[in-house]
């Protein structure tokens, strides 16, 4: 999802950068927010720290979410900051906060749903940029409301996961990108 936002974002707002710098920052996220943790994934399945990409007990998610404090703080620390797209800096910034509440639910042995907080957070993140730019993307918005509506019921007929669940994820994935609007938008 935060390379989704990314392109999303630089879909939205090309006229504002060198496509040379879209395309490196776009290779540099794609690295390290999707081949990065892919990689580290492997890794933690061939020592048996989790048996599934699924991460079905609390215990066997605590090493990927501190692996992704580190990670989007890195990101936000040194690859994002003081750099001319501050809505990104601010974007993974609260994707940071996000981990880290995910990181200590874990050790509360609190399962909230990842899978609402990423689809809620890049919804808020689009509304965001929208409202910035004053761009029209209510299409986008709306189709992001509803896919919001799907995660949900997916993880609830999957059993994956309860509706305290599910609302406590999608909060947390919404509230960092709310509260971060504060300073960009």
């Amino acid at each position: 999802m935060p390379f989704l936002g990314v392109v999303l974002f630089f879909s939205k707002t090309s006229k504002y950068y060198a496509p040379e710098y879209i395309e490196g920052r776009l290779i540099q996220l794609f690295i390290l927010t999707i081949i990065i943790p892919i990689l580290v994934f492997r890794v933690l399945k061939k020592l048996r720290l989790t048996s599934s990409i699924m991460m079905e007990s609390v215990s066997e998610r605590k090493i990927p979410y501190l692996i992704a404090v580190l990670l989007n703080l890195y990101i936000t620390q040194y690859t994002l900051n003081n750099s001319q797209d501050v809505e990104l800096y601010y974007f993974f910034a609260g994707i940071s906060f996000t981990a880290i509440a995910f990181l200590i639910l874990s050790y509360l042995n609190f399962k909230a749903s990842l899978h609402s907080a990423a689809i809620g957070g890049l919804t808020m993140f689009c509304t965001a940029v929208s409202i910035h730019y004053q761009l029209n993307m209510i299409l986008l918005i709306g189709l992001l409301l509803f896919c919001n509506g799907v995660v949900a019921s997916s993880r609830l007929h999957l059993k994956a996961h309860t509706s305290l669940e599910l609302i406590i994820g999608g909060l947390m994935g919404v509230s960092p990108q709310f509260m971060m609007m504060i300073y960009w938008v």
